[in-house]
């Protein structure tokens, strides 16, 4: 009977540590997947370089925009381009800051970029002989 009691009681006690034993809800704090990636930077010899690479087949607009806020450049990148990447002269433009927007739905990138020409430096040497 003592058996019987005790092999009870260490059922009772392992089944209540088992049922009271549940998992801790997890809560996600990873953003979602962006519709795409890119990057844009202006070289040495006046061109913007765009690289973009989607992550989902939709339609991504390219502008650029002076400092007023006036647009100077658009385009629209097809849907079922998943890669795309561009070169743009811009020895046209003046000095200054400009905003290429880059966007796709609901994701939005801003690039700033700076535009310096390089100025010509003359170097004169008089040699007398």
């Amino acid at each position: 009977m003592k058996t019987f009691i005790k092999s009870i009681a260490c059922a009772l006690a392992l089944t209540s540590t088992v049922a009271f034993a549940h998992p801790t809800k997890e809560e996600k704090t990873t953003r979602p997947e962006a519709a795409f990636e890119s990057s844009a930077y202006v070289t040495n010899d006046a061109k913007i370089k765009v690289a973009i690479r989607k992550n989902a087949p939709a339609k991504v607009f390219l502008t650029l925009k002076d400092a007023n806020g006036d647009v100077l450049f658009k385009q629209t990148v097809a849907k079922n381009e998943m890669n795309y990447s561009a070169k743009f002269n811009i020895n046209e433009l003046s000095d200054g800051v400009y905003n290429l927007e880059i966007e796709s739905g609901e994701n939005r990138v801003v690039k700033q970029l700076n535009v310096v020409s390089k100025k010509i430096e003359i170097e004169r040497k008089v040699t007398v002989q």
